[in-house]
């Protein structure tokens, strides 16, 4: 949902000093695709499919809509606010997930908490991106 101007949306923003870089990022969404994969695969692959399987399986579905959501706001739309406000209930769906995993004890919750470390940066990066170009926020939105 990003589309094709990736590169050209970085350039024309102002970014936080601690911001990876562009062939980084690739690193990190190959990364988050990986483990989504990867935990998907490991639920759909449990015989005994409870109620709280079903659950991890919904918000995991959840949570890459988000992630696609959050990607079509930011780049595409070019709405830095709303990509920000968004992203509180995409942490609040992550850490039900996680809540989830542990509950049926999942052998990747190690992993996924590593995602949630990621996220409190993520957190960090999209309000600096946003507080650097606050005053072209709306004007790009």
């Amino acid at each position: 949902m990003s589309g094709t101007g990736v590169r050209r949306r970085f350039a024309e923003l102002r970014l936080p000093k601690l911001a990876p870089r562009l062939w980084a990022w690739s690193i990190l969404g190959l990364a988050y695709y990986v483990l989504f994969f990867f935990v998907l695969k490991s639920l759909m692959d449990d015989p005994a499919t409870s109620y709280w399987t079903a659950i991890a399986l919904i918000l995991t579905v959840a949570l890459l809509i988000a992630n696609a959501s959050w990607n079509w706001l930011f780049f595409r739309k070019r709405n830095l606010w709303l990509s920000l406000v968004f992203f509180l209930p995409y942490a609040l769906v992550a850490l039900a997930l996680a809540v989830v995993l542990f509950r049926i004890r999942s052998p990747l919750l190690g992993w996924y908490v590593a995602y949630l470390v990621y996220l409190v940066y993520a957190a960090w990066w999209g309000y600096s991106v946003w507080r650097l170009n606050r005053n072209h926020a709306w004007k790009a939105g």
